[in-house]
């Protein structure tokens, strides 16, 4: 089996391992991976997802920036950064995040609900409201998940 062969093993059996919540075992598997390719974007991805059910914000973090800074037009890193540093740090700096993608991105929806909910939760209900408004603009699907979304509970009760 040649180098991409087994490359392309690991990261299936990593993300198997993921799905049935063994993130330990996922990671074992990256272990395995040849050393100048664990740097791919596949292996850093499931890294920051590994330490997300892990709980290890500050290495979520970094993974997720790393990820950011490499391809900034995915849109996931950026969310995946915010939230690690919403737990690792505050919500503030995770905003800051979402905020700076916002300006470059400002038709991304997943950026405009996220932010909905940090300042949601820095007390600035109507500027939730505004990006709440703006995100189901842009993908009337983020309707349904907010209704269950904790983070917005002082928009739903303000109505």
């Amino acid at each position: 089996m040649g180098p991409f062969a087994r490359f392309k093993v690991k990261i299936t059996a990593a993300e198997g391992y993921l799905e049935l919540g063994m993130p330990l075992e996922a990671n074992e598997e990256l272990e395995q991976i040849e050393a100048e390719q664990r740097g791919h974007t596949d292996v850093l991805a499931l890294r920051v997802q590994i330490y997300s059910a892990l709980k290890k914000w500050e290495l979520m973090q970094t993974v997720a920036k790393q990820l950011a800074l490499i391809d900034p037009d995915n849109g996931q890193w950026m969310v995946w950064w915010a939230y690690a540093t919403r737990r690792a740090d505050s919500i503030e700096a995770a905003r800051r995040i979402l905020s700076n993608a916002a300006e470059r991105s400002p038709e991304v929806a997943i950026f405009q609900y996220n932010l909905a909910c940090y300042e949601c939760q820095l007390g600035d209900v109507d500027e939730a409201k505004r990006r709440l408004k703006r995100a189901f603009e842009l993908e009337p699907g983020y309707r349904l998940k907010a209704l269950d979304e904790a983070d917005l509970e002082a928009v739903w009760s303000s109505l």
